[in-house]
């Protein structure tokens, strides 16, 4: 039965492990903080001030001997203001995480037992496991999202975690799913498809609108850019190979990678073996703007990923007004239709990437201007920013009854 509308305010927590968080936490913390949400920041890292009275930001110490002094203000805390929590805890210990070092368990848990959220949000689904005792003990409602690794490769590469799912996922309030197909991949593990509600990843439009591209020169060499941690499943040696082949036909391109950790082994002995270290160049960049800023000064935006979500990247490329070519993979046929909006090949396929790296690379202005005028129109209709906020204060809503 859903309650009628409430006066106070629904109470969001996310644990973010580092402060800032990812590109999705900070964007959603930033849109959907309101007179009608509060959010809760958990986690280490920085004092950030995000000038909105709405978040909140508990900080964890790193210094051991901080910690520990934490640890204790948190216990005591909870003994004199909040008793009925940590008798709760004492009876149901057996649902507390286990952690190799108790001082990080209890860091990290004992300012959320303290200012208990109406939800937890949880961005990570590997984490699942680790925080459903706030639901088990304290009643406080799950939301995961679904994204990226966790979902769609890790349980397959993990039995044991395979195992996990199945029995937590049926048991979550609700999910949030970046598109489709990741919510159908949660399926296979017991998710209620009707408690997955689909909603597309959000973009800092206040910031992104100052780096729209009005350059219209194409670049010689071609600039490639690629957004992407290091790891197998983002496809690097099919893009490194198809480059090859067309650097061999005398295609001169330089290939730009940003990633926020440094180039695998397997990557490093690739570019010296195809002799591509004057044709491929990886930045490691500390802001956003930085992103912004090579975005504009590129030609085209490739994902050559085995497996994807809907790259946030792309959604930025797209916005920018930077070309994209990805692979068919995931969930990024949602986001690009083939020649109107962007470009796809097919996964794991070094011939159908280079024929549309070529395909690309000799499209006139007025059908470049064409493709990129049709991405932004789609990111301006779909991942619009109060859309969003909507559809996630809804599921807010949804998940604790509260009538709309």
């Amino acid at each position: 039965m859903v309650r009628k509308v409430l006066e106070k305010k629904i109470i969001i927590a996310i644990y973010s492990g580092i402060i800032p968080g990812s590109v999705f936490i900070e964007n959603l913390v930033r849109l959907v903080a309101t007179k009608s949400v509060k959010v809760l920041i958990f986690g280490k890292g920085k004092n950030i001030d995000y000038r909105n009275k709405n978040i909140t930001v508990y900080k964890t110490p790193e210094n051991f001997f901080k910690k520990s002094i934490f640890i204790i203000y948190q216990l005591l805390f909870l003994l004199i203001i909040r008793p009925q929590r940590l008798i709760k805890l004492i009876k149901k210990y057996k649902y507390i995480p286990k952690s190799s070092s108790i001082i990080d368990m209890l860091s990290k848990i004992l300012p959320v037992i303290n200012h208990l959220p109406d939800i937890f949000h949880i961005q990570w689904a590997k984490s699942l496991p680790y925080w459903f005792f706030l639901k088990e003990i304290f009643g406080v409602k799950i939301i995961l999202s679904l994204r990226g690794s966790h979902i769609n490769y890790s349980p397959i590469a993990d039995k044991n975690l395979a195992k996990k799912y199945k029995y937590f996922f049926p048991n979550i309030d609700y999910m949030h799913a970046v598109s489709k197909t990741i919510g159908s991949k949660a399926m296979l593990y017991g998710a209620d498809q009707n408690r997955i509600k689909i909603i597309f990843s959000c973009l800092n439009h206040d910031l992104i609108k100052n780096y729209y591209k009005s350059e219209t020169i194409i670049h010689k060499p071609y600039r490639l850019l690629t957004v992407g941690r290091f790891h197998w499943i983002k496809g690097y040696h099919y893009s490194l190979t198809a480059i090859y082949n067309l650097i061999k036909k005398n295609i001169p391109i330089e290939y730009t990678i940003i990633s926020n950790n440094l180039p695998s082994e397997e990557f490093l002995f690739q570019i010296s073996d195809l002799s591509l270290h004057d044709n491929v160049v990886v930045l490691n960049l500390s802001s956003q703007e930085e992103v912004y800023n090579k975005m504009i000064e590129s030609d085209c935006f490739l994902i050559p990923s085995i497996e994807e979500g809907i790259s946030n990247a792309v959604i930025e490329s797209m916005s920018i007004g930077l070309p994209v070519i990805s692979s068919d993979c995931g969930g990024m046929r949602e986001v690009i239709n083939h020649g109107e909006n962007g470009f796809l090949f097919k996964s794991r396929d070094v011939i159908s990437l280079e024929k549309v790296l070529l395909m690309v690379m000799n499209l006139n202005n007025q059908e470049r201007g064409d493709i990129i005028s049709s991405a932004q129109e789609n990111i301006l209709k779909n991942y619009n920013s109060n859309i969003i906020k909507n559809e996630f204060h809804n599921l807010y809503n949804m998940t604790m009854g509260v009538k709309n």
